[in-house]
């Protein structure tokens, strides 16, 4: 199928949704003035509470943070008194237009508008869970570039993405779901981009950067996903990788490694990438490596939790030689031996191997793996912020920057579960969830 025909069919699917977003309504403008009285703010950059606080809203932007008396001379008040505000949510390792979570049908059989169908939902389901911009790796057919567009149109309500398109990985990589057919039932086109050597590799970081993606993503090592694929062994050289890195930097994109085991993650630092996505096995040297070229860690615990703990999936051809709840503990104890070590950490849930809407379900996990409170929110605000590029847009309420504010019942800082249930959500000023009471 052409592009023109996908694009149209997708364009098609996602102006029929519009209708229903019109009906539900956005209660406020972009142009608007709104006032927030919040009886509590969480202060993402100095890590503490501020009570009584008053949030001046003008053309999506936080214009004035205040104390909550100053609210003498404003008109249109939202009155937050009996909640916590806090900076909107980032998720930044989501896949909004894939549900590989649902074995009920065969993902890769369904019509390729079927994605932008699958993602019109899911990106509604992420946004009124708290989760106000998402960094999406890896969309099937730039799927994801279109629900991207079709957001920021405001043709459907979504978080703010910053997508990646298809995955790169080499012939029988994670993600070459062609690989494990037989060849007569090879795939017309492959769900991700396959590319051997130096050369493909940049021309295929030439094509994503032609679809207008923001990031490139690259599988360093095999993966759960894929079957026959080990996730512990390293895929692309150092070389091939770099190629992606040097390629993608010629138009200021930074790149994410999906990488798993220690060498490929070793790999993937030396070759200058931004991210590691996973990074389950890595071992001591790999989280030194980390800290010391400043890459982010990107780390699904709720993924491996739905996978390992709840579904409890056979993994025996992985040929790692542990059970699924030693495997867990694993990555537990690797999360938690790079955060004491000052790995920089970045949220990232895997949304779409679990069911979309649980994002929030991470922080506890997280908690439980050793990290603070406020780390934990930390990196799912200024720190995702900052690995995205946009902390100077987002992350944190301050003047000057978009309003993306969530509140919720309690204090996040005592009890981390609160962030399951958010009550409002205003993305760029305007509302698109408020269950007040």
């Amino acid at each position: 199928m052409g592009c023109y025909r996908f694009f149209s069919l997708l364009l098609f699917v996602l102006v029929s949704s519009t209708e229903v977003f019109s009906q539900q309504g956005k209660t406020l403008k972009s142009n608007s003035t709104r006032v927030i009285l919040a009886g509590a703010m969480i202060d993402v950059e100095k890590g503490q509470i501020v009570n009584d606080v008053l949030i001046v809203v003008e053309n999506g932007k936080v214009v004035k943070v205040d104390k909550a008396n100053a609210n003498k001379d404003y008109e249109n008040i939202l009155d937050l008194s009996e909640y916590t505000i806090l900076p909107g949510l980032i998720d930044c390792h989501s896949h909004l237009v894939l549900n590989s979570y649902d074995k009920s049908i065969d993902q890769w059989e369904l019509p390729i508008a079927n994605y932008g169908i699958m993602g019109t939902l899911n990106a509604k389901k992420t946004l009124d869970t708290g989760f106000t911009t998402v960094r999406d790796i890896w969309g099937i057919f730039y799927s994801d570039v279109a629900l991207r567009d079709a957001i920021d149109r405001e043709m459907i309500p979504g978080p703010r993405m910053y997508v990646s398109g298809p995955a790169i990985t080499m012939t029988g990589g994670h993600g070459d779901w062609e690989s494990w057919m037989a060849p007569q039932l090879e795939l017309k086109q492959n769900p991700a981009a396959i590319a051997d050597g130096v050369d493909e590799v940049k021309k295929e970081v030439r094509r994503h950067i032609k679809q207008g993606v923001d990031l490139i993503k690259i599988t360093a090592t095999g993966g759960f996903g894929t079957s026959g694929s080990i996730p512990g062994a390293a895929t692309y050289t150092e070389e091939e990788i770099r190629a992606a890195v040097v390629e993608a930097k010629k138009r200021g994109l930074k790149v994410a490694a999906h990488a798993h085991g220690a060498d490929g993650i070793k790999n993937a630092i030396k070759a200058g990438i931004a991210s590691i996505e996973h990074g389950s096995l890595m071992d001591d040297e790999a989280i030194e490596l980390m800290k010391k070229h400043d890459v982010y860690l990107v780390m699904d615990l709720l993924a491996a939790y739905y996978s390992h703990i709840e579904l409890n999936k056979d993994y025996s051809d992985k040929k790692l030689g542990e059970s699924n709840n030693e495997l867990y503990n694993r990555f537990l104890n690797n999360f938690q031996k790079a955060y004491k070590q000052g790995v920089k950490m970045a949220f990232g849930s895997d949304a779409g191997v679990y069911p979309h809407g649980r994002n929030a379900e991470q922080f506890n996990l997280m908690v439980q793996a050793g990290m603070t409170e406020i780390d934990a929110i930390k990196s799912a605000t200024i720190a995702a912020a900052e690995l995205i590029g946009i902390q100077d847009k987002t992350g944190s309420i301050e003047e000057g920057k978009w309003a993306d504010i969530i509140a919720v019942k309690g204090n996040p800082l005592e009890d981390i579960t609160v962030l399951k249930k958010v009550e409002f959500v205003m993305k760029e000023g305007k509302v698109y969830k408020s269950n007040l009471k």
